[in-house]
């Protein structure tokens, strides 16, 4: 009889939590959020043929699945297919044969697969094999938090903070946002509670669609050796404890399993990641953006995690040595973590409140708090508050879409728009109510009681002044205005303006041949294809061309196109003077020295590619940017 009453507890939560996820899995329709077109048609392709590469008749079956969504990037996968084209619908490649995969590695269809099949066996949705992967991984986290507290009670309490962390938020995508967080909280807890194999496997998982996560693999280490370390114990000591065999194993096993997607990668693609090569650019990351991954009131860590925030904050004279050695140890982590994602291209990407990104690299502060709550059972206040906040901030984070702004920054610009300035991208498409590329040619404007009280422009649009006044006027000195990133800047208002237009010149595609523009060599024909993709191709690794400034006392330039393979960088000479290289799809103004052109010369610019290729197997030339316009401006211009 004792034996029988031991063995209940034992296996009642594991139980309970099954059935408390099976229930919730029946009862939750899967969204397509984030990446669903390729993770979607990949399921179906590895349930149906046994291999990750997307065949047509896979997108046939999918299609009727998804009820109609997502036509059109179906639609232009499928044409480029038929067509043979090398350049495929942006979210899938061609690799070795040919063959189309997803840009994303397929771990997680993978995970899907079996689901699918069952689900669609007994005729259920099978798409919701999505929902069931991703509780599956909280089902992981469950027995995690029973090892790592010993006890049932806090497990679900533990459980419930994973939850109102970003779990119920991201727990019904068709992406894998909650399998890399909940895989890498339960990593931290088993590897710091004695199991370090299964610790670190569990992160290598974690990490097949979320490569970052490799640097667990450094940390958790750390983290351990913060938790275990004692006083008057010598470092080397220390290190020694932290590196037995198991250890060594499990993160010798952990990084074989990162290292499968860089391994695809390089045989299909021959690059380590083709994500990173495509979607990414490090001259991105900088202190803009490291401030909006933690801070923006619309997808920052503040807006989606305050209550975890302010407990860590709160609870910083209670920690003592262990645990302020331990949250250093997270912390670091997290933004380990953080950093390779500020290189990312959208950075206004779907989200449910707080950035997906922001949702997994915030486990190890949520383990910092969990260790804290082992250590000191008693804080139940503590705890209780963190429940309360979070509680409300999954309801704040669910109540606006990824394209507008947060109620809370809304009020913000309602009544001080002159104190916030978020991160351009997220500015101009959540005023503008869409998810597109950021363009230089645009101005962004968010309107209260019918006035523009703030503007995104960029200094390279040549119309931003004319956009924001009319024709013939120009902004009213004295604006407010805030210097952002990469060019743009905002001005804070209302706008007013005055008589008299900016003193420049534009040069497009269509003064070739008129005597304004002379393309003298590197070029190819002028296309006139619509609003934005009107330009000229350069061919080769070098090509000039000569303006007709007129009577303008030329003092900068400002270039705007795109690269062929962004990011990319060219060298820029005026009259011969170098001007040095330049992202030129930045389209920032390039000051000219004093002397390279007077008043009536023609300007001559020449331009050094770092990079060409051909477009397409059948088209021979070695295309590198296509030139939309290019502005001159007299020396002492009057910018925004």
């Amino acid at each position: 009889m004792r034996a029988a009453h031991h063995a209940a507890p034992h296996w009642r939560f594991p139980l309970l939590l099954a059935l408390a996820l099976v229930l919730l899995a029946a009862l939750a329709p899967t969204a397509y959020r984030g990446d669903a077109v390729e993770y979607t048609v990949d399921t179906v392709a590895i349930a149906s043929h046994a291999s990750p590469d997307v065949r047509l008749e896979d997108i046939a079956r999918t299609r009727p699945l998804l009820e109609g969504a997502f036509k059109e990037p179906f639609d232009q996968l499928e044409r480029g297919m038929r067509a043979g084209e090398r350049d495929l619908y942006a979210a899938f490649a061609r690799g070795r044969g040919d063959k189309v995969y997803p840009v994303h590695f397929f771990g997680y269809p993978l995970m899907a697969a079996l689901p699918f099949k069952l689900l669609d066996t007994l005729g259920l949705p099978p798409f919701r094999a999505f929902v069931v992967v991703n509780l599956a991984a909280v089902f992981v986290l469950g027995l995690a938090l029973r090892r790592f507290f010993g006890d049932e009670r806090r497990a679900w309490g533990g459980l419930a903070l994973f939850m109102l962390c970003g779990g119920v938020l991201y727990f019904r995508w068709s992406s894998p946002e909650c399998v890399s967080a909940a895989l890498l909280l339960a990593g931290l807890l088993r590897y710091t509670s004695g199991a370090p194999v299964s610790g670190a496997l569990l992160a290598g998982v974690s990490s097949l669609q979320n490569p970052t996560i490799v640097f667990f693999f450094g940390f958790a280490p750390l983290i351990k050796l913060a938790m275990d370390y004692r006083p008057g114990q010598t470092l080397a000591a220390a290190l020694r404890a932290q590196l037995g065999r198991r250890s060594l194993l499990g993160l010798a096993l952990g990084v074989a399993v990162f290292a499968l997607p860089v391994l695809f990668n390089l045989y299909q693609y021959g690059v380590p990641n083709l994500i990173a090569r495509r979607f990414s650019d490090p001259n991105l990351v900088g202190s803009e953006r490291l401030l909006s991954f933690f801070f923006d009131l619309n997808q920052g860590m503040l807006i989606g995690l305050p209550g975890l925030l302010a407990a860590l904050l709160l609870a910083g004279r209670a920690l003592g040595a262990h645990g302020l050695r331990v949250l250093a140890a997270c912390a670091l982590f997290t933004l380990a973590l953080a950093l390779p994602a500020l290189s990312i291209l959208n950075w206004n990407s779907d989200a449910a409140g707080m950035m997906r990104y922001v949702f997994w690299a915030s486990m190890p502060l949520v383990f910092a708090l969990l260790e804290l709550l082992r250590r000191h059972p008693g804080v139940k206040r503590l705890a209780v508050g963190v429940a309360v906040v979070q509680l409300l901030a999954t309801a704040h984070a669910a109540s606006y879409p990824y394209v507008n702004f947060s109620p809370l920054a809304r009020q913000l610009l309602a009544h001080v728009p002159g104190i916030y300035h978020p991160e351009p991208e997220i500015f101009a498409e959540r005023a503008g109510v869409h998810d597109n590329y950021l363009r230089a040619d645009q101005v962004y404007a968010w309107r209260a009681g019918g006035q523009v009280v703030k503007a995104l422009v960029h200094e390279g649009n040549p119309a931003a002044q004319e956009s924001l006044c009319g024709g013939g006027a120009t902004l009213a000195p004295g604006l407010a205005s805030t210097p952002a990133t990469r060019g743009w800047r905002y001005v804070d208002g209302p706008i007013r303006c005055q008589a008299g237009a900016l003193a420049q010149r534009r040069f497009g595609p269509e003064d070739v041949g008129a005597g304004k523009l002379e393309l003298l060599a590197g070029w190819s024909d002028p296309e006139f294809n619509g609003p934005g993709w009107d330009g000229i191709w350069s061919t080769g690794a070098r090509s000039r061309l000569r303006l007709q400034v007129g009577g303008l006392a030329p003092g900068a330039i400002v270039i705007r196109g795109r690269y062929l393979d962004a990011p990319g960088r060219t060298r820029v000479f005026a009259n011969g003077a170098d001007l040095g290289w330049h992202a030129l799809d930045r389209a920032t103004a390039l000051p000219l020295p004093q002397g390279p052109v007077a008043p009536g010369q023609p300007l001559v610019i020449e331009f050094e590619h770092e990079r060409t290729r051909s477009p397409s197997p059948g088209d021979p030339r070695q295309l590198a940017f296509f030139l939309q316009d290019i502005s001159v401006r007299a020396a002492a211009p009057s910018t925004p």
